[in-house]
């Protein structure tokens, strides 16, 4: 029976550019020219001050994994959690008051005012039915 070779560290990205899967290296990336482009917009001292955390941020989107989830996908399912309206109802089930108790079974008792038909009349009554079918 010939053996089959079962694939190993399937949750592993390649590495495309250099030691950076493409995701790390478009994060980096991304970062770097937002940053490179900011320059022309703000002042040195404000820059800098948003460089900084646009360098960490992109650092940590690119490198971070919490629970073996990437970083991105982190904050992703952060924002729908936050943005998504959710509104969680609980209905109270109905109590019964009742006490279910065992159906005890009726009884009922024989009237013996009541007139017990004889073969002759039954017979009578079948004939009259069958009768009024035709």
């Amino acid at each position: 029976m010939p053996t089959a070779q079962v694939p190993q560290f399937i949750n592993l990205e390649s590495k495309i550019v250099g030691p950076l899967t493409l995701r790390q290296f478009l994060f980096i990336g991304g970062g770097g020219v937002l940053i490179f482009l900011l320059n022309y917009v703000l002042q040195t001292w404000l820059w800098i001050l948003v460089s900084i955390f646009i360098a960490l941020f992109s650092i940590a989107l690119a490198f971070v994994k919490i629970n073996e989830q990437p970083f991105n996908k982190i904050i992703i399912n952060a924002l729908k959690f936050y943005i998504n309206p959710r509104l969680y109802t609980w209905k109270r089930p109905q109590k019964n008051k009742q006490i279910f108790e065992e159906k005890k079974p009726i009884i009922t008792e024989k009237k013996t005012s009541q007139k017990r038909l004889t073969v002759e009349e039954l017979e009578k009554i079948a004939q009259e039915l069958e009768e009024k079918e035709k």
